[in-house]
């Protein structure tokens, strides 16, 4: 199918119903027929804007709804992730200069652009990535132009030429559109990356695996501002129709595919506030990044100084928070108990660098991503939450396979109660959360020292929910046939999911409609997953 004009491909979709568009959507009839319409619009718009001469190619990148591992892929965690029929597409033909030429759709949110990859390879200092992006030039350039959809394409471009050194990257004619909503956390932008990663490779014939295609498309990602880790670049590259992509990192790997329980449906509802990465939220999202690497020095210094662990025997096993529970003999449970207590609850910059003085320069690179918060970085409840959100994202693909669903679907609403700062009833409406599970005392370290309990039943405190995505997991976890509940994706706003029983999914989303958006002047925004392929060319 690969050759055709954009005139070739129009009479092509419009003719063959199935063979081309079915195995990426599968065979739901109104859903290949939104889907046919959708490429036909964009190959219409290419046409129109670049002309009707020359092959060229049709680039998909779904929406990524990770069920479980939610915050900690760049800890070394893993997740287990769906992808949903709604995706970035692009129509792309390669031309034979550097130039970049952009075009949208919705060409009044995201006019027509252009760039040249040479210029933009001079305008920092080029042999490496991460001081290329760093420079003043790059970093201003970025924050005149924050938010804006050609530094999603230039990042995926601009990362593929500095990895192949010795190939002069084409530039590409490409029009582009999407239905996921922005700020959603369904990573519309990592959305928009891949594909341009996947349309780049494709028009360059480069040789790249999935996973370093993951590890590319992340380290791009970068250019933007944003410092998170790969698991939404992997799920959308290694997603399978009808499948949960359990996948792992440091290296990033598929682990393995387990079926989506039969009889159930995840319903994502949107709550309508924008989770944005671009403005004061960029600061919060990065706050607890911040939080995490520090509480992980804060833990090694622990378990060195005050538990008597051997520091090189340490430094060997342990880089990252998800590296405790690759060691559980070296590492168990209560011993990390104990090292979390030795942990004060906040620390405030000036503590940090007074507690770890040999990883000031470390220390100092991370507090530049973001403002200070009030009242102290909360290293405690967020160490908490990472390493228990890693035990339940590796439990997640057994309890699956093993018709747990019951258990899986607890995990998700104790998980969710680590990110939560409100919570909701229909006789008090939204009040402040605060328990001592999330500020994580040293009262409930002690009980947990005592018994024993397990890791991946405490919920921490990540904190990076907010008023409406609380609102919708208490709406959800309040109905019949619900089994759990949560937020996906960064947080700050977006959606959050629910886990129900297939004969109970409609009640739920009329109870959504009305206890959530209608109570709230909202229009509705609620749907269930559609699982579809992962990202790539048609």
């Amino acid at each position: 199918m690969r050759g055709l004009t954009p005139r070739q491909w129009s009479l092509s979709l419009a003719r063959r119903r199935d063979a081309v568009l079915s195995p990426v959507y599968g065979d739901d009839a109104a859903l290949l027929d939104d889907r046919r319409a959708a490429w036909l619009r964009l190959l219409d718009m290419f046409a129109e804007h670049y002309g009707d001469d020359g092959p060229v190619m049709l680039v998909r990148a779904p929406a990524r709804v990770n069920i479980m591992g939610v915050h900690v892929d760049h800890r070394k965690g893993q997740v287990n992730c769906l992808t949903h029929r709604r995706e970035v597409q692009m129509v792309v033909r390669v031309r034979n200069d550097d130039r970049v030429r952009l075009c949208n759709v919705d060409s009044e949110r995201f006019p027509g652009r252009e760039f040249s990859i040479r210029e933009e390879m001079g305008a920092g200092p080029w042999p490496e990535w991460v001081p290329f992006i760093e420079s003043p030039r790059i970093a201003d350039a970025v924050r005149v132009t924050q938010g804006q959809w050609q530094n999603y394409i230039k990042a995926a471009v601009l990362r593929l030429q500095h990895a192949f050194p010795d190939r002069d990257i084409a530039g590409m004619d490409i029009a582009a559109q999407g239905d996921i909503p922005a700020g959603s956390g369904l990573s519309s932008s990592s959305a928009l990356v891949v594909a341009a990663a996947v349309a780049t490779v494709a028009a360059n014939a480069l040789l790249v695996e999935p996973a370093r295609l993951v590890d590319l498309s992340a380290e791009g990602e970068l250019h933007v501002g944003t410092r998170g880790g790969a698991g939404d670049q992997a799920a959308m590259i290694f997603g399978r129709r009808g499948q949960v992509a359990h996948i792992g990192f440091f290296p990033c790997r598929l682990i393995r595919y387990v079926p989506f329980p039969a009889g159930y449906d995840i319903v994502i509802a949107n709550s309508l506030r924008r989770a944005e990465k671009s403005k004061s939220e960029m600061s919060a999202y990065n706050q607890t990044i911040a939080a995490y690497g520090a509480s992980l020095l804060l833990l090694k210094q622990v378990l060195v100084d005050e538990l008597g662990l051997c520091r090189a025997e340490l430094d060997g096993m342990v880089q990252q928070l998800g590296d405790f529970s690759l060691h559980p003999p070296e590492f168990p449970e209560r011993l990390l108990y104990r090292a979390l207590k030795c942990i004060p609850e906040r620390l405030s910059r000036a503590e940090l660098l007074a507690r770890l003085p040999e990883h000031t320069e470390t220390l100092q690179r991370s507090f530049r991503t973001h403002d200070e918060p009030a009242g102290g970085y909360r290293t405690r409840a967020v160490a908490m939450y990472g390493l228990s959100e890693i035990a339940r994202g590796a439990a997640t693909p057994d309890l699956l396979e093993r018709g747990a669903v019951r258990e899986f679907g607890n995990l998700m609403l104790i998980s969710h109660d680590g990110d939560r700062v409100t919570q909701w009833s229909p006789e008090s409406g939204s009040q402040p959360w605060s328990s001592e599970e999330s500020r994580v005392t040293d009262a409930y370290l002690d009980r947990l020292i005592a018994t024993g309990a397990p890791m991946m039943e405490q919920p921490g405190g990540y904190a990076c929910s907010c008023e409406e995505l609380d609102h919708i997991v208490d709406v959800c976890r309040r109905h019949p046939g619900v089994l759990g509940a949560g937020l996906t994706g960064a947080g700050l706003g977006g959606c959050a999911l629910a886990l129900v029983g297939r004969e109970h999914t409609q009640g739920l989303l009329s109870a959504l409609r009305r206890d959530y958006y209608d109570s709230r002047g909202l229009p509705f925004a609620a749907e269930v997953c559609v699982s579809v392929a992962g990202a790539g060319v048609l």
